[in-house]
């Protein structure tokens, strides 16, 4: 009897979810999520390059498939990222660009950190604060779209304060791994307040993965 019930009570939530969802539902569709599943559970297996391909093929699959929603989807991010930027930036001078696939990178040679804002479909950042210049000020890097991989590396005495947002992933900070839906994550050095090498870096991503380390 009880075995019954419980027959019944998912017979009515797939009812209802087809109800509630159905006109959207098709065998592309469902092929998408299914890629999408697979790219997600790789990720969480440690296969992460496979993963975010996985990820960016359920993705083109779901774009031909409802091009009206993920298209709306979009414009809503690049809506948020303009705001968020003039926010993050206060009025004062900084580079803004929108690109498909990019690739933010400075892991090899001397740079200056200067304010940026960078909006992405798919995208890598990449970046080694060791190397870095002195600056005037305290920079806010902010990088914003779909998909991610981003990897920071900052020297002891740099003061940093980050301010990550990934709807599905993980963060990994100094070897302690946060993951899961809707991951979260912020931390301000100690000394940012009255540190002359500071720098602010704020992601956000539907999905990714995060690395920060400190050497």
């Amino acid at each position: 009897m009880v075995k019954q019930k419980k027959t019944w009570a998912i017979v009515f939530i797939v009812i209802g979810c087809i109800m509630l969802f159905g006109r959207w539902v098709t065998p592309l569709s469902i092929v998408a999520l299914l890629v999408l599943c697979y790219g997600i559970y790789t990720m969480r297996a440690g296969r992460a390059l496979f993963g975010y391909k996985c990820l960016a093929l359920g993705a083109g699959l779901l774009v031909l498939d409802h091009m009206i929603l993920l298209l709306g989807g979009i414009l809503i991010s690049i809506g948020v990222f303009y705001a968020r930027a003039k926010e993050l930036h206060q009025e004062r001078k900084y580079i803004r660009r929108q690109e498909f696939v990019s690739q933010f990178h400075h892991t090899r040679e001397p740079w200056v950190p200067e304010p940026i804002s960078l909006w992405h479909l798919f995208g890598d950042t990449h970046c080694d604060f060791s190397l870095a210049l002195p600056t005037d000020g305290d920079p806010t890097i902010h990088v914003q779209g779909v998909i991610c991989d981003g990897d920071f590396t900052f020297p002891e005495e740099y003061a940093v304060e980050i301010e990550v947002f990934i709807g599905y992933g993980k963060v990994n900070f100094e070897g302690e791994t946060h993951s899961g839906m809707l991951n979260k994550f912020v931390w301000r050095s100690p000394n940012y307040a009255y540190s002359d090498q500071k720098v602010k870096i704020v992601m956000a991503y539907a999905a990714g993965n995060v690395n920060i380390r400190f050497n």
